[in-house]
């Protein structure tokens, strides 16, 4: 007697045919996971103060403001404003803004990114560097999906698909990105939550 509740977990079911368009996907997964691994690690550089145009924004003032835009972008936002000096002392602007939330007359480090004002922070590097790990974990995934040819939705087609891929010569590899990815991403939202 057939039990079709069990034929999704059997070791003898016949696992879908790999298609051309999930792969397709799988490479796009991969190509954007390294674009924006790539982006992730200048931000945290900058975010590290390794950026020439940074500075000091002394704060004179901080305002809440409300999104505009729509019915989707309600909300408000923190913007603090003040005099920004260059650390070579060349650049001096008053009306700098900075978002977030600062006291009157805090010295806070920032870089400066066209006419915006960045801090310069360990906090925002472990963040950033959290992303970082993240997309390693996204690059394992693609890999999985591209060498699986489907997408699995259900946790056990997850677990058929990671069983493939570990059968094939880039299973190794996605296993290591999968656990670096993994435990960077966990200890850098760590240290982005407890350093000031």
């Amino acid at each position: 007697m057939a039990m079709p509740e069990l034929a999704r977990t059997s070791p003898f079911a016949v696992p879908p045919e790999p298609r051309v368009l999930p792969r397709i996907a799988g490479v796009g997964i991969i190509v954007l996971s390294l674009a924006c691994m790539g982006f992730m690690v200048r931000q945290a550089e900058k975010s590290a103060g390794l950026v020439v145009n940074k500075g000091t924004l002394v704060v004179k003032r901080c305002e809440e403001r409300g999104r505009s835009g729509g019915r989707h972008s309600a909300g408000t936002y923190d913007v603090c404003f003040g005099t920004f000096r260059s650390d070579s002392g060349r650049v001096l602007r008053d009306g700098a803004w900075l978002r977030g939330w600062h006291v009157t007359g805090e010295k806070v480090r920032v870089y400066r990114e066209g006419y915006r004002y960045q801090p310069v922070s360990w906090r925002f590097f472990w963040g950033r560097l959290a992303f970082f790990f993240a997309g390693l974990m996204m690059v394992a995934y693609g890999l999985m999906v591209t060498v699986a040819g489907h997408r699995a939705k259900t946790p056990e087609e997850m677990r058929a698909a990671w069983e493939a891929l570990r059968r094939k010569p880039a299973g190794p590899y996605a296993s290591w990105l999968l656990r670096t990815g993994g435990a960077g991403a966990a200890a850098c939202t760590v240290l982005s939550l407890v350093w000031s």
